[in-house]
Parts: C-alpha cells; structure tokens; sequence
C-alpha cells in the first residue's frame, strides 16, 4: 500500500492493513511469511517529514538452524520512525550516526510504501538461530542422523582432526 506524503491531513492519518503472505515473497532463502500480515499505522505529517507509528503480526516460516526441519513463529513488532524525503538528503562523505539516526527512514518521490516498512519489521524479527524447540539436539555432526528422532552410533575420532598429520610424525 503506497501513501502520497501530500494526503496526509494535518490531524494525521490511521491506516489498518491486512495483507496476503504471497504479498511477501522475496524475504529470504529460509524465511517466508505463511499467514496473513496484520498492521495499524498512525502517519503525521509535519513539513516534509512523517511521524510514523505502528505495530504488525504475522506467522513466518522458518529452518531449525540445528536439525533443518521447518518451523513456524508468532512475530509481532512495534515500530516508531521518522520518514523523511531522500531527495533532501545532505550528500556528505562522512556522519557520525546518533541513536536517533537509526529511527529514520525515507521515502522517495513523496510517496510512502507501507509495505517496505512491513518487510523490513519482519526481518528484524526473525531469530538469529531459530530452533524448533528448546532441547532439539540437533544431527550428528559424523552422520547426520537427527538426534531428536534417535541416537546415532558414532564413536567421535580421538583427538582433534587438524592435528592428525603431527600424530603422524610423532609416530615416525
């Protein structure tokens, strides 16, 4: 949904959303929305720059960084961000960033795609390591096998591998 900065009355503008998953597609190769994408946004608009404020809550798809088996996740997001347009952007070499900097946005052509923000707040709710459970063990490092499901049989090699070539010498 794309909102034109210029019809942002002076009260503000309250905006619900409710969006398809398949609307989502591109979020990255392990990450997918499965649900539909519900968000509220409260836009103000004060010269040229918008006071955005809005929550969002969906179920994304996801792969236990341990065992690889698919799993979903409730995530929800409430943001606060100040959009302000790209086009006056000072073109400087260097800036030191402030907190502050990292609330603000921009939007291109007077145009803002709700859409994009939603995108991005679902990424930034995604587990650094997603597990589908607390306890998943995991696969065995030597078989692969799923240590969830059964233990492997696997004796662990004595001593590191990187230093098998010295045990070699030593054995010269």
């Amino acid at each position: 949904m794309e909102i034109k900065v210029i019809d942002i009355p002076v009260e503000g503008l309250k905006v619900e959303l409710s969006e398809e998953a398949a609307v989502f597609k591109g979020l990255g190769e392990d990450v997918k929305a499965v649900s539909k994408v519900l968000a509220s946004f409260s836009l103000k608009k004060v010269s040229t720059t918008v006071y955005l404020a809005g929550n969002m809550e969906t179920e994304i798809g996801l792969v236990c960084s341990r065992c690889g088996k698919p799993l979903e996740a409730h995530v929800e997001a409430r943001f606060k961000l100040d959009l302000v347009p790209l086009e006056n952007l000072p073109r400087e070499e260097e800036k030191e960033l402030h907190a502050g900097d990292l609330d603000v946005e921009f939007y291109k052509n007077g145009i803002i795609d709700l859409k994009e923000f939603l995108r991005e707040q679902i990424l930034l709710q995604v587990p650094m390591k997603p597990l589908c459970s607390e306890d998943c063990r995991g696969l065995c490092q030597y078989c692969g096998q799923d240590l969830n499901i059964a233990q492997c049989a696997c004796e662990p090699p004595a001593g590191h591998p990187g230093l098998s070539g010295l045990k070699d010498l030593m054995g010269k």
